[in-house]
């Protein structure tokens, strides 16, 4: 392969996804593949089950290297979980007049002592390192200035925010690709380098909110004059919404379906119609208003912006934050979002945005979902940084094959049968069960076919099934029931 490769790896709550791509002559990134494996072994971006988190790696990294023909060994590391936090802290030093000419100017060197004063600051918890450290905004003599070097006053003042990490949640993680021979070259927290396949140099400048909407988190990024002034991590994600879902009845292997197949997230933009269908458990037709369906997710949204709201006020913009908000992640895709967001957070401008800068044309070939954003964002950051350490591989094992030796023909033994005759397999039931339509002339509903259902086959499940639907055609639908 030619070119700078860069590895990104994002463990999120419920799937790892390893991307690959090479840096192009101008910048660009070239993706070369992308490989998701669902695990179930983290919570809020805390790794609680590393057999399972590591299990799910190795997978990734298997199909990948096999896809590519390479060996991986180095990645960028996103981290996630309310564990990543932001904090402000703000110092001085005064001016030495250096030139020695009694005017004050400030020079490199009256940066560099502030600079040094800042990352010389001890932390009041031994259990939190720092990640990085940013320089926000400068004021000479308590008056804002975009370039200190240069100006004249006596107090030299900098606020800059601090980005810190639990140490053992990195350090798990970090173990968790040790031991599938990934050395991580970077931890890079995603709220921190969000916005970088999805928002444009313009909405960096003048203000933007990302809000990635994940599965068990919410991470929110605050941007303002080229920088990242607030970042954070909420423990809710649209994971919630299936929980929510299924406290209402629905059984566990129908609510994904019926969340992405018929969920809004504003109740009074969805049509007052009626979605029934049968469960394989009870036999019975069971249905829910998609109007309720709409109410639940709403509810669970509306607690999702109201964190959200927070975390833009301790941002602590001034009055000349004018934000856009850019929503992406796997939760973006839900009908009549931005309309949610744009009425609880009081802005106009909300779009759900997809990953799209900084790469060649072939990224359509591999992100084919927002839900990549993250890594997306981590292959955009590590081209910037340096390349990692990948070394190519024949796509498949090499082997030196055998010498053929002839078959020796033994003699037919009539006194003795030994073939054992074969069993023609019994005829199986799929794996899932489509929604019974109903008469549209005498009810508004719609049928539709969600993944689960009746697990049992063979001919008994076949006739048991059978049974099943003649005693509901004599019963009618007296038998159904509403959610």
């Amino acid at each position: 392969m030619k070119g700078k490769q860069i590895v990104a790896i994002d463990v999120g709550t419920s799937n790892v996804v390893i991307a690959v791509g090479a840096v192009e002559d101008d910048g660009r990134v070239n993706i070369l593949g992308i490989v998701a494996e669902p695990h179930e072994g983290v919570n809020a971006g805390r790794v609680e089950n590393d057999k399972m988190v590591g299990d799910a790696v190795k997978s990734a990294k298997e199909r990948i290297e096999q896809r590519l023909g390479i060996k991986i060994t180095e990645a960028y590391a996103g981290l996630a979980g309310d564990f990543i936090r932001c904090e402000q802290v703000k110092d001085h030093v005064y001016v030495q007049d250096e030139l020695g000419n009694g005017c004050n100017q400030i020079t490199e060197r009256d940066l560099e002592d502030l600079d040094r004063r800042m990352r010389s600051v001890k932390l009041p918890d031994d259990r939190e390192e720092i990640i990085t450290i940013e320089p926000l905004r400068y004021t000479v003599d308590e008056k804002e200035v975009a370039v200190p070097v240069g100006a004249y006053g006596h107090v030299l003042a900098a606020t800059y925010n601090f980005i810190l990490t639990d140490r053992s949640m990195r350090e798990r993680l970090r173990q968790c690709l040790l031991r599938q021979g990934i050395k991580v070259k970077e931890f890079v927290p995603n709220t921190l380098i969000s916005h970088l396949a999805v928002a444009t140099s313009e909405d960096i400048e003048e203000g933007a909110i990302i809000i990635d909407l994940g599965g068990g988190l919410t991470d929110v990024a605050v941007l303002m004059d080229g920088k990242v002034r607030h970042i954070a991590s909420i423990p809710l994600g649209v994971n919630a919404l299936n929980d929510d879902i299924r406290a209402y009845g629905i059984p566990a292997n129908y609510v994904e379906n019926l969340k992405v197949k018929y969920g809004s997230a504003l109740t009074e933009a969805t049509i007052d119609d009626k979605i029934i269908f049968s469960t394989a458990r009870h036999g019975t037709p069971k249905n829910i208003l998609r109007r309720n369906l709409a109410a639940i997710i709403e509810a669970r949204l509306k607690e999702i912006a109201e964190w959200v709201r927070n975390e833009i006020k301790a941002a602590r913009c001034d009055s000349r934050f004018n934000p856009i908000v850019l929503l992406t992640g796997g939760g973006a895709a839900m009908p009549n979002i931005e309309k949610l967001f744009a009425r609880e957070l009081d802005i106009d401008d909300v779009r759900s945005v997809f990953p799209e800068y900084g790469f060649t044309e072939t990224m359509a070939e591999h992100i084919t979902t927002s839900a990549y954003a993250t890594v997306a964002s981590l292959l955009i950051y590590g081209a910037k940084r340096g390349s990692c350490a990948v070394a190519e591989r024949p796509a498949y094992p090499s082997h030196t094959p055998e010498p053929y030796v002839a078959p020796v023909r033994q003699p037919a033994t009539p006194e003795r049968d030994t073939q054992r005759p074969t069993e023609s397999p019994r005829n199986e039931e799929p794996a899932h069960e489509t929604i019974k339509p109903v008469d549209p002339e005498t009810s508004d509903t719609e049928d539709i076919e969600v993944e689960g259902g009746n697990q049992g086959g063979g001919f008994f499940g076949w006739m048991k099934d059978k049974i099943e639907k003649m005693g509901n055609a004599f019963a009618g639908n007296d038998d159904e029931q509403d959610i």
